[in-house]
């Protein structure tokens, strides 16, 4: 890779050639709606204080929430990571979505939701299983990696490999015959990415594309910042605890999984703090890994719209009497 994180913090004006590229690519697709665009100011902006949500910041969250596909988006995603928020209560409203995660793991949600809904509009339905299949598969381990480690929560496991997935739906676009050699170079050589290839042929990286999808979406460039640093494994900048060690911490875990479906004893020096991963983690992880990205496990929550919303396929959202239904 040409344009490290640290040639774009060393930038006076404007953006290098790299990420140049990658802006240019993103264009298609459009900015996010200014509702979102707000509630990602409000939920990093909680994250980076640790400060709870303000009145006025609770109550935009919620009327997101009460829209039916981001309804049906955290219903879905609940049932495959917080099953028990589903049957803690009679009847689920979106303030109990509200309550039932922190604002960074909101923050993740709604990002992942916008994007997989907007990219996937401007992309052949037959190429999107390309983007969706390792997508789910990276979200499922990504969100048990979160669930399990507390440094890096839900909603950072997500993003760490999820929103590079996504960051295939630009390169597609805009060259389809390339991206269909990009996919047959990536499975003749069991890899997930391969920075160099997309290099030289869209002149920016994934990693490029995820950096400034997070800033477009509302993140901090710091959080951006991070992310690139995590992937790349640099020490520029110094990882920080918002952003910077849950993403590396993350990216360290993902990798040694999908690579030798093994979990380190302990982080390496370049995830920036040192946890101990004693056996009994490292069973769980790996179990739990394995249950998630099973097939018949898999649940495609970010495909769901309002329509997935009935008394039969998501009763917890309609139940008012009797004893919660089991899921």
């Amino acid at each position: 890779m040409t344009d490290t994180v640290s040639t774009l913090l060393g930038a006076e004006s404007g953006l290098p050639s790299g990420w140049h590229a990658a802006s240019e690519l993103l264009k298609p697709f459009g900015t996010p709606a200014a509702n979102f665009a707000e509630a990602m100011r409000v939920l990093n902006a909680s994250h980076e204080s640790s400060a709870p949500l303000s009145p006025g910041g609770r109550n935009h969250i919620v009327r997101l929430l009460k829209n039916d596909t981001i309804k049906a988006t955290y219903y879905f995603f609940s049932k495959q990571f917080r099953p028990e928020l589903l049957t803690a209560k009679r009847q689920i409203s979106p303030q109990d979505f509200l309550d039932g995660y922190t604002p960074i793991d909101h923050a993740s949600v709604l990002t992942l939701c916008y994007l997989f809904k907007n990219l996937c509009k401007k992309i052949d339905k037959e190429e999107w299983e390309y983007v969706q299949t390792p997508l789910y598969e990276a979200l499922a381990i990504g969100g048990q990696i979160g669930k399990s480690i507390s440094q890096v929560g839900i909603g950072l496991g997500l993003l760490t490999r999820g929103l590079r997935y996504l960051a295939f739906a630009p390169l597609m676009r805009e060259n389809r015959k390339a991206f269909k050699d990009y996919r047959q170079h990536l499975k003749s050589r069991d890899l997930p990415f391969d920075s160099n290839f997309e290099q030289q042929v869209w002149q920016c990286t994934t990693v490029q594309i995820t950096g400034l999808m997070l800033e477009q979406m509302g993140y901090p460039r710091a959080a951006a910042l991070q992310f690139v640093s995590a992937v790349e494994r640099s020490k520029v900048p110094a990882p920080d605890s918002s952003f910077g060690v849950p993403f590396r911490l993350a990216e360290c875990l993902m990798d040694a999984y999908m690579e030798g479906h093994e979990i380190p004893t302990s982080t390496p020096a370049w995830v920036g703090q040192e946890i101990a991963l004693p056996a009994e983690i490292r069973g769980n992880l790996i179990a739990s890994f394995k249950y998630a990205s099973e097939e018949n496990n898999r649940i495609e929550w970010l495909n769901k719209t309002g329509s997935n919303i009935s008394p039969t396929e998501t009763p917890e959202l309609f139940t008012s009497e009797g004893p919660a239904p089991s899921v």
